[in-house]
Formats: structure tokens, C-alpha cells, sequence
């Protein structure tokens, strides 16, 4: 039987932010074994649709600054109600010919030639996940914390899939400035830093958004090169040495992607750790426009044989890239991999 979701939402709520009163943490363990008893038992399925679509909406409601705060990096994002035309300016500095837009199952080139502004359509979106219904029951609030965030940053990672594609469409037609991409082995400081001279004239520090492994590796070479290495401030070789994410690589402010892995070797992520992105920052147009309809919606099932629950996340948004000059990408094919 479900219980009341305006309690829970509040329960869900204040132990995601621990701020936990009187009896949360012994009320959220009692729910959580309530809909899953001792962690290696068929939950009932209406009370446990109730505690992930709870799950999803307090991911969507609570962590959305870990969605906007990495995707307003690089992207205009807007909410829409679902059934709402959303029209979308397209940039008359750049006189762009064509735009860039997700379909969830590939790409779509719009033209827009003449035209100052498209309207957004939606495409249905959709990643998925998995969970250990023992882990909730043994830890509650360690785990649901863990969950709400997982779900949060498997919205990330489903827009980047889709920027994924868009750009190396995009790439592929020539409509992101050869200048704007840096692909080959062993790439060097000084190439990285020539991308980032092109963005410079649009405004504002660049911003690299990549894998750990691929902002070590720019950002170790500013110790290792002999021009960089004599202009280092001993705040940056503080950060070289100790920060598990280092911020600055020369003239551009890095940003590290949540990438975790997808399999019990930890041979696999689900994105590329070897490309990254390079953004204009500091300008008001952005290279994508992202408009959200309505919120996240889940699906869940339980593997029979495993045991683990199941999520399928879904979300209506519109993607398209309607700014290529300000962006750019950097792959490096041999230094850097798993």
C-alpha cells in the first residue's frame, strides 16, 4: 500500500540535504524496508514505482544544480510545459546556415538560412541504471543520498550523449571551424592552447569541460613544458599536486565530467574519456540551446536473476547546437585511455 508523497517528499527531502529531524533517519530506514524488506525479497510493485518516482522527482527538484550548473556552461537552458511551442533565437552575428538538433535516435540537420528564429521540438530521451535494494536497507541514508545523485548526474551524462552526436555531425559537415578542433596523438599544451586562443575572441575564459584523465593530461603538462613550467604560481603547483580535479590549465578554467564506470572490472565509462569540449565563456549566446518539457519519468523493473532494480529514465527536451563557432573539440587518440 503507498504511503502519503507529500510526507515522503518531505522525508526525501531533508535526508538528501541532511537535514534530518527528530525521527528521519529512523522513519526513512523504516520506509525503505517497507518497500524492500530485508533486501533480498520481491518488493511490492506499487510501493516501489512510488519510492523511485519519488526518487526521480527529488533528483529533478533537489540536485538540478548539478544538471544546470554544468550544462549552463555551454548552454542556454530553458523549462517549457510540455504541449508549449518554445521558439528558439538563432544568432545573426554568426549568419547561421543550419542547426544542430537531438532526435534521441540521431541527428537532424535544420536549415535556417534567412531565418532569425526556429521553434524547438522535443525528442524523447532516455538512459537507464541500476541499484542494490540491500545496499538502501543496510545504510538508508548513505545510499538514497548516493541514488538521488546518481539519477542527477545520469541526466547529465543522457544530454552529453546527444551533444555527442550533434557535434560530430557537426564536425563531420565542416559547420564547427576546422580551427575549432584539435584531433591527433599527443597533443600539446601549446595546441591546446591555440584552440583556446580561437574561443578567446568570442569573450570571456574558455571553459574545458572533459574526463579526469583527460584534464590530468593537459594540466600535469604545464609542470613538463619548458615554456609553461617557469610561469607556474605556486598556487597552481599546490593544485598539480594535490586537488583531485585541477581547475586551471593555462588561459581556460577546466570542469570535470562525472564518469563513472559501467562494469565490475572497471575497464568501461559511459563516455569518451580521451574528448573533451571547449566553450567561450562569459557570452550571453551559448553554443546549445536546451529546452526542458516537464520533469524526469522512470520506468523500473527487477532482474530475476541479480536482483537489482532496474530504472529507465526518460525526458522530453529539445537539443540543438545553433552556435558552432563557439565551440570546440579536443580529442587525444594515443596518452590518454582506461
Amino acid at each position: 500500500m503507498k504511503l502519503d508523497n507529500t510526507k515522503l517528499k518531505g522525508l526525501f527531502s531533508r535526508v538528501y540535504n541532511s537535514k534530518t529531524e527528530e525521527t528521519d533517519s529512523s522513519d526513512i530506514k523504516a520506509y525503505i524496508t517497507k518497500v524492500f524488506g530485508n533486501g533480498g525479497q520481491n518488493p511490492d510493485p506499487s510501493m516501489l514505482h512510488q519510492f523511485n518516482q519519488l526518487v526521480v522527482e527529488t533528483a529533478d527538484e533537489i540536485a538540478k544544480p548539478m544538471v544546470t550548473n554544468l550544462l549552463g556552461l555551454f548552454a542556454n537552458v530553458d523549462n517549457e510545459t510540455r504541449g508549449n511551442i518554445k521558439e528558439l533565437k538563432i544568432p545573426q552575428k554568426n549568419r547561421a546556415k543550419i542547426v544542430w538538433s537531438a532526435t534521441g535516435s540521431g541527428v537532424d540537420l535544420v536549415r535556417v538560412e534567412g531565418r532569425k528564429s526556429i521553434f524547438a521540438t522535443p525528442a524523447h530521451l532516455s538512459t537507464g541504471f541500476y541499484y542494490e535494494p540491500l545496499d538502501l536497507v543496510q545504510d538508508s541514508e548513505v545510499y538514497f543520498r548516493k541514488l538521488v545523485n546518481d539519477v542527477a548526474n545520469a541526466k547529465v551524462r543522457m544530454y552529453l550523449d546527444e551533444i555527442n552526436k550533434i557535434t560530430a555531425k557537426a564536425v563531420a559537415s565542416g559547420k564547427i571551424p576546422a580551427a575549432n578542433v584539435k584531433t591527433g596523438s599527443n597533443v600539446t599544451l601549446q595546441e591546446y592552447n591555440k584552440v583556446a586562443s580561437v574561443l578567446q575572441r568570442y569573450g570571456g575564459r574558455p571553459v574545458f569541460v572533459g574526463d579526469s584523465l583527460l584534464i590530468d593530461y593537459f594540466a600535469m603538462q604545464q609542470a613538463s613544458d619548458s615554456v609553461f613550467s617557469n610561469l607556474l604560481t605556486d598556487g597552481i603547483k599546490e593544485e598539480l599536486l594535490t586537488a583531485l580535479n585541477p581547475q586551471r590549465i593555462a588561459r581556460t578554467t577546466a570542469v570535470n565530467l562525472v564518469n563513472p564506470f559501467t562494469d565490475e572490472s572497471n575497464s568501461k565509462v559511459e563516455l569518451p574519456v580521451n574528448k573533451g569540449y571547449m566553450f567561450a565563456g562569459g557570452v550571453e549566446q551559448k553554443p546549445f540551446s536546451i529546452v526542458e518539457y516537464g520533469g524526469l519519468r522512470q520506468m523500473v523493473e527487477q532482474d530475476i536473476e541479480d536482483e537489482r532494480i532496474k530504472v529507465k529514465i526518460t525526458q522530453d527536451a529539445s537539443i540543438n547546437l545553433v552556435f558552432g563557432e563557439a565551440i570546440a573539440i579536443i580529442e587525444e587518440q594515443a596518452a590518454v585511455s582506461l
